[in-house]
């Protein structure tokens, strides 16, 4: 074998050499290419999940947050309801009250407040209170009470009925229509009151 044969195969034998590096080479690059892009795209998919959790958590606070706030809202309208209902039954009553206080039953039972104020309010500096229209009841509560006492009227007193007060005996005795509705309003909300609906 001539020294040229020699050569060549010496150059055929580091060139197919060269190749085959140059394809480990360019082999290991595509492989270190791709694994650098598989955790990339790892981390870019652990990034997009922990923004939709952080996302889906924020959006699932804010929907709690205006349910609540929807919620608070419907009870209070709710609440609203309920008192203008019962603003409304016990305004209707105080109107009934109101013409009660024109028949003749009203004057016989001023005859009996009088009275149950007597048994309560026995000193002499006892005064009772009306409301100004019934100023007109008078001697017939003067009667009924069984004593001189002074009759005034009360500007508090908007329905009807007699309220006392002795200053030595330090009480005061209230028969006024007002006074028993209001009783019966407080009364009505403690036992109805979270009963009503429209």
């Amino acid at each position: 074998m001539s020294s040229n044969d020699v050569a060549g195969k010496f150059l055929k034998s580091i060139d197919k050499y060269a190749r085959q590096q140059q394809l480990k080479i360019e082999e290991e690059i595509q492989n270190i290419e791709k694994a650098e892009l598989e955790k990339s795209e790892s981390r870019i998919i652990e990034d997009v999940n922990n923004m939709i959790q952080k996302e889906l958590v924020s959006m699932k606070n804010k929907i709690s947050v205006d349910i609540s706030h929807k919620e608070l809202e419907c009870r209070k309208n709710l609440a609203g309801k309920r008192q203008n209902m019962l603003n409304e039954m016990f305004d209707t009553c105080a109107k009934e009250l109101m013409e009660y206080t024109k028949t003749s039953e009203y004057t016989e039972k001023m005859k009996e407040y009088a009275k149950d104020i007597s048994k309560v309010l026995s000193e002499s500096d006892t005064k009772l209170f009306v409301k100004e229209e019934d100023l007109k009841y008078s001697n017939l509560v003067k009667e009924s009470f069984g004593r001189n006492c002074e009759i005034c009227s009360d500007e508090n007193i908007q329905i009807g009925g007699i309220r006392g007060y002795s200053e030595k005996l330090g009480i005061m005795g209230d028969e006024t229509l007002d006074s028993s509705l209001e009783k019966q309003k407080d009364w009505f909300i403690q036992e109805y009151g979270s009963k009503l609906v429209y």
